[in-house]
């Protein structure tokens, strides 16, 4: 199930990359040659990198790994390889022996230096990482030619669809794709996202624009409330390995690719695991952003506002229920709160003109939006979510079988 599965324009391009995928079977040597669970984005020049990663205390091998590199080596980056299938995750000393062996050998697939060379892993947590049958298919997917809609395939996990997006920044591209659909919530999420640009700028910068923009992005959405161990953001430029010189003003290119990241982002919540409606929460009237995010999350992440959004119920008191659990200091009688253009409450009190039918019809919609305002000050933050189905259920209760 997914909220209006998109129809995507074909991913463009990006001067000094290049794409190869394989079939590994990692998740089941059955599945090897069915599907493709194993991608690597190739700079053919030393990119600066900029990372956002997992804030969950159990961290994959791979992230600590990756946090490393980017801090060490963040202006000479060569490749990401990364798989579908297993996590790589929970397993002990040997997953950070394993990790090592996925990024030497695609550094040896690729004939570059270990160092310049960053891994990522999603799948199922605490199973044993199928190695040998990764380091077979790192050749393979070194030796190919492929492009960014195979590679947002051979990421997925759970995902019903390939989550890709491109953005231009005058003469200059960026392509990026993503995974994503459950235990999603920040800060981050049970996601992967890897964006390529040519637009030439240090590492510095590019690691400045890539905190706000993830805050703006990955870090504002929710399916299910869960934070995993291998979340990362990962963005490699290649324009200055290309000959370009720096551009001092990046305003343009971190409006793109705030768009980009929001795109792949709501994606993300679209396919969300037994979503059916797509929820847009902003919460206005704040002392600061960072309280009116807040209380977005507590209401995108309260299992009863959710599966009220599931049963097209309007329960606006679930709604400020959630809100008033979130800690922050408003006060009850100067709150409104409406859906779409139908108002519920205003300072406090329940409108005299709302009626609970106009509500229902609001809720019954596969895409509506909620707005809350606190009056408190003139911040404001937006969180995307959906809601709660049986289907949620079916599809974790069933997998790891």
């Amino acid at each position: 199930m997914s909220v209006n599965p998109p129809s995507l324009d074909a991913p463009l391009q990006v001067p000094g990359f290049r794409i190869g995928t394989a079939s590994c079977g990692v998740k089941s040597a059955d599945l090897k040659g069915k599907r493709t669970d194993l991608t690597m984005i190739v700079a053919d020049v030393d990119c600066h990198v900029a990372a956002s990663f997992t804030q969950n205390r159990l961290r994959a091998a791979c992230v600590d790994l990756g946090e490393q590199t980017v801090q060490q080596h963040g202006q000479n980056i060569r490749a990401i390889v990364a798989n579908s299938g297993n996590a790589n995750a929970g397993t002990g000393v040997r997953e950070g022996e394993w990790a090592q062996m996925m990024i030497t050998s695609a550094a040896k697939a690729l004939r570059v230096f270990p160092e310049q060379v960053l891994s990522a892993s999603t799948g199922v947590i605490g199973t044993p990482f199928p190695i040998d049958r990764i380091v077979e298919g790192l050749e393979e997917a070194a030796s190919t030619e492929s492009d960014w809609q195979a590679a947002a395939n051979a990421i997925r996990t759970t995902d019903t669809f390939a989550k890709y997006a491109s953005r231009s920044v005058g003469d200059f591209t960026i392509t990026g794709i993503s995974k994503g659909s459950g235990m999603i919530h920040p800060n981050m999420a049970t996601m992967l996202a890897f964006i390529a640009t040519d637009f030439p700028i240090n590492q510095t910068e590019l690691q400045a624009v890539l905190k706000r923009v993830v805050n703006l992005s990955f870090n504002s959405i929710s399916v299910d409330g869960d934070t995993s161990t291998n979340d990362t953001v990962y963005v490699l430029s290649s324009g200055l390995g290309l000959g370009h010189e720096a551009v001092e003003n990046t305003t343009a290119f971190e409006a793109a690719l705030t768009e980009l990241c929001i795109e792949l982002a709501q994606l993300i919540v679209r396919d969300g695991e037994g979503v059916s409606k797509f929820v847009t929460i902003h919460v206005e009237g704040a002392s600061s952003t960072d309280e009116a995010r807040h209380v977005a999350r507590c209401i995108a992440v309260s299992p009863l506002v959710k599966t009220a959004f599931a049963g097209s119920d309007a329960n606006w008191g679930r709604i400020i229920a959630a809100a008033g659990n979130a800690g922050v200091a408003f006060e009850a009688g100067d709150i409104s709160l409406r859906c779409d253009d139908v108002v519920m409450m205003e300072s406090g009190n329940l409108h005299a003109d709302y009626r609970d039918a106009d509500g229902m019809a609001v809720f019954a919609q596969a895409e509506f939006s909620i707005t809350l305002n606190i009056a408190m000050g003139n911040a404001s933050a937006t969180v995307w979510t959906g809601d709660f189905t049986h289907e949620y259920i079916t599809i974790n209760a069933e997998y790891r079988t």
